[in-house]
């Protein structure tokens, strides 16, 4: 992995708690009992993205380096970076995280315009946060934000209630087989409502990216098909939909099989088969993903993020060895799928 620049800033995780003096991390002290270090407190407040590492004193980096091997804190590029490109990539993302998580290195490169729909959530396994729903959906958002700014990405919140948070769906929140559409549509109020949300934010866009479905989480396929529900209206043209494939479920479940019958599905209703589309993913890009993917800290572990980033390197190589080329191939890659016209 490139090591990261000194011109890049600093950023402290919103789990970091200092209000009784003492120094917290995710309900747990850091560096042992006792009161916070003089300045140290400051020091944090400093961390909020906008300053270099390379302004910051010899001392201060060295605490700074200290607290990101904790996990405190991660390291964005300066916003002056140039990722912003005239037409940001479009993506609808069931839940904070899922953006980032699937087509992380591809916003890198080209920004984003993360569409999270469904982004009242408190769902955790961790018991610190199980205890306290309200401080988890307050830093699940505040998670996509860090996220999102280590990115260049723009988010937008729609406000629809998580599967684990809706009555119906509390203990049944996968559905097979992950390319039916029958589970969508068992909460039909809520599908139009999310149907007619993302018509009026779709209008007008370049490519639009939506889950494949890979695992079944009913949110991602209520997300998926009420985007397909607008190409059946003609709101929404199939040739400006790209279908990405949903991390981590595509660490344990197949995507080229949700893509095969989903594909399948679709030929039978006149919209085509789907073929992939590999996004090589550079160095930078790669490790703009890797830090921006160390802000979900509530839902997601480390061991998950360290397998998406061996599975995005298996992609790009997997590439390689099937085109035999002489050409380099690139560290990384993401895949979408195309409905083929």
């Amino acid at each position: 992995m490139t090591e990261i620049p000194d011109t890049w800033c600093p950023t402290a995780l919103p789990h970091v708690e200092t209000a009784d003096g003492r120094l917290r991390f995710m309900g747990r002290e850091v560096d042992g009992p006792g009161p916070v270090p003089d300045g140290h407190a400051d020091l944090l407040l400093r961390c909020d993205g906008s300053r270099p590492l390379d302004g910051f004193t010899a001392a201060d980096r060295e605490t700074i380096g200290r607290w990101r091997q904790h996990g405190l804190l991660l390291m964005a590029p300066p916003v002056t970076a140039g990722r912003a490109v005239a037409e940001p990539l479009v993506i609808v993302s069931p839940h904070p995280d899922d953006a980032a998580l699937a087509l992380g290195g591809t916003v890198a490169r080209r920004g984003g315009r993360f569409l999270d729909v469904f982004s009242v959530e408190t769902w955790t396994k961790d018991p610190y946060y199980g205890r306290r729903p309200e401080t988890t959906r307050r830093l699940l958002l505040a998670e996509e934000a860090v996220a999102a700014r280590v990115l260049g990405a723009r988010v937008e919140l729609l406000g629809f209630v998580d599967a684990a948070d809706r009555d119906l769906r509390r203990d049944r929140f996968f559905a097979a087989p992950a390319w039916s559409d029958g589970f969508a549509r068992e909460e039909p109020e809520l599908f139009d409502a999310v149907t007619e949300r993302l018509a009026a934010l779709l209008d007008d866009t370049g490519l639009v990216h939506v889950p494949l479905g890979v695992g079944g989480h009913v949110d991602h396929l209520a997300c998926r098909e009420a985007v397909l529900e607008l190409v059946r209206r003609g709101r929404l043209d199939a040739a400006r939909v790209a279908f990405y494939e949903d991390q981590p479920y595509s660490l344990f479940s197949s995507a080229e099989e949700t893509a095969k019958q989903l594909g399948a599905r679709l030929a039978e209703a006149g919209l085509g088969e789907l073929r992939p589309q590999l996004r090589p993913v550079d160095e930078t890009a790669a490790l703009t993903k890797s830090e921006a993917l160390g802000a979900y800290r509530i839902q997601v572990r480390k061991g998950v993020i360290r397998r998406i980033r061996r599975h995005d390197m298996r992609l790009a190589q997997d590439a390689q060895d099937t085109a035999s080329s002489a050409v380099p191939a690139p560290p990384s890659a993401e895949r979408v799928w195309l409905m083929r016209s």
